[in-house]
C-alpha cells in the first residue's frame, strides 16, 4: 500500500465520503487509491480547482464535517487561495490535499524551473491554520490526524497538506487507530463561559428595558438554534442576524427582524439602533453586518459571546467578553436568568408588524410594462415558491443583498449559504454542488447570482448536468458589475468605466451545458418556470431580466463585499 491508497484508507476513516478536485499527474496516486476504495468515498471532478474549494467549503457547511478538495503542483495549488481565504475568514474546516515536485527537485524549485514548481507552502500561510509537508512516509497517519484537529478545534478553519509526488507513490507505514469519525466533525469541542462574567451579563440584561440579539454564522456553526430562540422568547428580544446568521431563526417568528447592515433590512437597523443593550452571538462584528461599525451607537453597552476571545472588543471595546461555543454560551446565560425578573418594553406584535409593512412596502414597487424586472419583485415570486426543504446558496455582490434581506426562511436551520469571508463573486455555482451533494443529491437547491459572478464559474453547469443535481440557478441579469458601477455613479461625476457587459443569454448557455434553460422577462413568465421546477431532474437556470439600477446595499462603505 502506498501513501496515495493510505491517505484514502484514513480520510474514510474520518468519514469523508466526498473529495472535490481536478487530477494532475502528480496526484494520481491519490486518485489511485479512491478507485480503489470501491465506492467508498468519492470523487467529485469540477471544472477549476477554485470551484473545487468552494464546494469542499458549501459541503462542510451543510453536514458539519471537514471538507476535503485535491490540487495538483503549482497553477492547480495557487486556485485554492481565493477558496481557501473564504473558509478561512468564514471559519470552515477543509483539508486541502496539493502535490509538490519530487524532493530531489528542490534545487529546481524557484520559478517553475523543475515544471509548476515554486514555494507554494508560503502562499497558504495567512489564510490556513496549518501548513504542513510529508517528507516521511512514517508520518502520514500523525500529520493527518493533526490535521482534522487543527482544522476543527477552537475556530475552524482550513489546513493544506502537501505531498511530494515520490512520497505519494511510496510504501505507506500502516497503524492501528482508535475511531476517528469524530476528530472530523465541528465544533469539536463545546466551551462554557465563565461563571463570573455571565453574572455580570445578568445584570446588564436586567438593566435593560430594549435588549436585541444580532447573531452571526458562528451561532449556526454552534447548531444554536433552540438555545437562541429560548433567549429571545425568554428576553422578548428582536433578533437580527448577520448575512452568515441567516436561519437561526425563522423569518415568519414575531421576533424576527432579519439581517441587519450594509445589506440587510432598513427594518432591522432601525429596531436594532432603538435598542439598549445588544448581546452579540457568534459574530465577528465585522464592516457589513455593523455599517462600517456605526452599529449599534458607541454608547450602548454590549455582550459578546463567542468561541475566538480574539474577536470580542476588536471593533466595540466595551463588550462584557463570554469566551464560549455559542450554544453553550446563550444555555449558561438563560440558565442565569431564571431566577431573574426581567422588564422588557418591546412588544412582539408591534416588532412583528413593522417587520410586515416594510416588506410588503418593499416589494410593492411599481413593475412597469415592457421594463426589466425588480429584484424585489423576483424575490416576492421566489417566496410563493420556496419550501422548508429547500437549501439557498447565494452568490457574492448584489444577489447576496437580494436573498438575505428578502428571502423568507420558513424554518430554523443551515439552508442558507453565501460567501462572507472574502465575498468573492464566482462562489456559488460551485457551492451550489458541493450543498447538493451534501444532501445527497436529493434537495433541491436555489442559487442565487448576479450575471457577472455567475460567469466566473459557469462551467461547473456541467458538473451540475453530469451528475443530474437538482439545482435551479436564478441569475440577476443586469449585463453589468452593478455594485462597481453604483459605486462609480455615487463616487465619480464623469460616469463609469469598466462596468458594462454585452448581453450573455444564460439560458442558451446552460442548455449548451446540459441544463435546462430559461430566458425571463415578465413576472408571469417567471411564475411559469418556477411553477415548471418545483421538483427538478437535474439542472436549470433561470435568466432573469433585471433593472440595473436597483440595489440592496444600505450604504456604500466601500467597492467591496
Amino acid at each position: 500500500m502506498d501513501v496515495g491508497e493510505r491517505l484514502v484508507h484514513l480520510l474514510i476513516g474520518y468519514g469523508i465520503e466526498h473529495v472535490f478536485g481536478v487530477p494532475g499527474g502528480q496526484t494520481l496516486q491519490l486518485y489511485r487509491g479512491i478507485m480503489l476504495s470501491q465506492g467508498k468515498i468519492r470523487h467529485i471532478l469540477m471544472r477549476d480547482e477554485r470551484s473545487a474549494g468552494y464546494a469542499a467549503d458549501a459541503y462542510a457547511r451543510v453536514t458539519g464535517r471537514t471538507g476535503v478538495c485535491d490540487a495538483t503542483v503549482g497553477p492547480g495549488a495557487t486556485n485554492l487561495v481565493s477558496p481557501l481565504a473564504e473558509a478561512y475568514s468564514s471559519s470552515i474546516p477543509i483539508i486541502a490535499i496539493i502535490s509538490d515536485i519530487p524532493r530531489s527537485w528542490e534545487h529546481r524549485r524557484i520559478r517553475g524551473n523543475a515544471s509548476q514548481g515554486l514555494q507554494q507552502l508560503d502562499l497558504f500561510t495567512t489564510i490556513s491554520k496549518w501548513q504542513v509537508a510529508l517528507t516521511d512516509c512514517r508520518a502520514l497517519d500523525d500529520i493527518v490526524d493533526t490535521a482534522f484537529r487543527i482544522a476543527n478545534t477552537g475556530r475552524p478553519g482550513p489546513v493544506v497538506l502537501s505531498i511530494p509526488e515520490d512520497i505519494f507513490s511510496s510504501p505507506a507505514v500502516q497503524r492501528k487507530r482508535p475511531s476517528l469519525l469524530q476528530i472530523a466533525h465541528f465544533p469539536r469541542h463545546r466551551t462554557a463561559p465563565d461563571p463570573g462574567n455571565i453574572q455580570q451579563a445578568v445584570k446588564l440584561i436586567c438593566q435593560s428595558r430594549r435588549p436585541a440579539l444580532l447573531v452571526g454564522g458562528g451561532s449556526l456553526i454552534s447548531g444554536a438554534f433552540e438555545e437562541i430562540r429560548r433567549l429571545a422568547e425568554y428576553l422578548g428580544a428582536p433578533v437580527a442576524t448577520t448575512i452568515s446568521g441567516k436561519g437561526i431563526l425563522e423569518d415568519t417568528h414575531s421576533l424576527s427582524v432579519g439581517v441587519a447592515g450594509s445589506m440587510g433590512r432598513p427594518i432591522a437597523n432601525e429596531i436594532i439602533n432603538e435598542a439598549d443593550l445588544i448581546i452579540f452571538i457568534g459574530t465577528k462584528t465585522g464592516q457589513l453586518a455593523t455599517l462600517g461599525w456605526d452599529l449599534p451607537k458607541p454608547d450602548i453597552p454590549t455582550i459578546h459571546i463567542d468561541i475566538d476571545p480574539e474577536e470580542i472588543g476588536r471593533n466595540f471595546p466595551n463588550s462584557l467578553p463570554l469566551v464560549a461555543d455559542a450554544r453553550f454560551g446563550v444555555a449558561a446565560l438563560i440558565e442565569a436568568l431564571q431566577q431573574e425578573h426581567i422588564q422588557v418594553v418591546w412588544r412582539k406584535e408591534d416588532i412583528s408588524r413593522r417587520v410586515k409593512g416594510w416588506y410588503k412596502e418593499a416589494v410593492s414597487k411599481l413593475q412597469k410594462e415592457n421594463e426589466p424586472l425588480k429584484p424585489q419583485v423576483v424575490m416576492d415570486m421566489v417566496n410563493r415558491f420556496v419550501t422548508e426543504e429547500d437549501l439557498v446558496v447565494s452568490d457574492a455582490s448584489l444577489a447576496s443583498g437580494w436573498a438575505a434581506a428578502y428571502l423568507h426562511m420558513m424554518k430554523p436551520g443551515r439552508r442558507f449559504l453565501a460567501p462572507r469571508g472574502m465575498a468573492g463573486i464566482g462562489w456559488g455555482a460551485p457551492a451550489a454542488v458541493g450543498a447538493a451533494l451534501a444532501k445527497g443529491g436529493k434537495q433541491r437547491v436555489l442559487l442565487f447570482a448576479g450575471d457577472g459572478g455567475f460567469a466566473y464559474s459557469v462551467q461547473e453547469l456541467e458538473v451540475m448536468a453530469r451528475l443530474k443535481l437538482p439545482v435551479v440557478t436564478i441569475v440577476f441579469n443586469n449585463a453589468s458589475l452593478a455594485w462597481v458601477k453604483h459605486v462609480q455613479k455615487k463616487r465619480f461625476k464623469e460616469g463609469y468605466i469598466s462596468t458594462d457587459f454585452q448581453h450573455v443569454d444564460f439560458s442558451m448557455v446552460a442548455r449548451g451545458f446540459g441544463a435546462r434553460g430559461y430566458t425571463v422577462r415578465t413576472i408571469d413568465e417567471f411564475a411559469s418556470f418556477l411553477e415548471k421546477e418545483q421538483n427538478p431532474d437535474g439542472p436549470a437556470v433561470m435568466d432573469v431580466i433585471t433593472d440595473g439600477w436597483e440595489t440592496p446595499v444600505l450604504r456604500f462603505s466601500s467597492m467591496g463585499g
